[in-house]
């Protein structure tokens, strides 16, 4: 028996697209404020994608395979996921070629691991990319934006008063993730 997905609409038509967030690869990592993952320098964006007749863009063999080995590599390194806007590092090993080419497959990578929700502005708040020339192969670091401690303390108490996270970012001029975050640092 087949089950239906929860984003299934009416037979024959074409099924809802899922939130970002609400993509199980995503939601079913642990909240974490920081996360370190490595995987192999991908290939330039110009090789990402070519263009065939009735299809439009398609992403390249070449471009299906890293993802896929990235992605591999990421999930066995077991590492948890943003839960809101955060700041992004890319170390990239030394290699020829323009440093921009490379970010753009980083960032779906960790996507297509669940690691990050979307690579849109929503959830990157800053990029900043660097050659590390000791570097082998790519490193990227995660990082949500600190919350600060007057906040943490008043989510805290929120949060044991029962208001939803939603209500408590609303409250403080916060992102939900961010609240989020501060819950699941304290074992809530």
């Amino acid at each position: 028996m087949i089950a239906a997905r929860a984003s299934s609409v009416l037979p024959g038509r074409k099924r809802a697209r899922l939130k970002p967030e609400e993509r199980p690869v995503y939601a079913q990592r642990r909240i974490v404020a920081s996360v370190e993952i490595r995987f192999p320098l991908p290939p330039s964006t110009n090789s990402l994608f070519a263009n065939v007749v009735g299809r439009g863009r398609v992403k390249t063999p070449k471009y299906r395979a890293w993802r896929q080995q990235a992605a591999l590599l990421i999930d066995v390194q077991r590492p948890g996921r943003m839960a809101g806007p955060c700041d992004v590092t890319i170390y990239l090993p030394p290699f020829s070629g323009d440093i921009d080419n490379r970010v753009k497959p980083c960032l779906d990578a960790a996507v297509a691991a669940g690691v990050l929700a979307d690579d849109g502005q929503r959830y990157v708040r800053r990029k900043t990319v660097e050659v590390d020339r000791s570097a082998t192969e790519v490193r990227m670091v995660l990082t949500m934006p600190s919350v600060e401690e007057q906040d943490r303390a008043e989510i805290e108490v929120r949060a044991r008063e029962g208001q939803s996270c939603a209500h408590i970012a609303v409250s403080l001029g916060l992102v939900e993730g961010h609240v989020r975050t501060v819950l699941t640092e304290i074992g809530r």
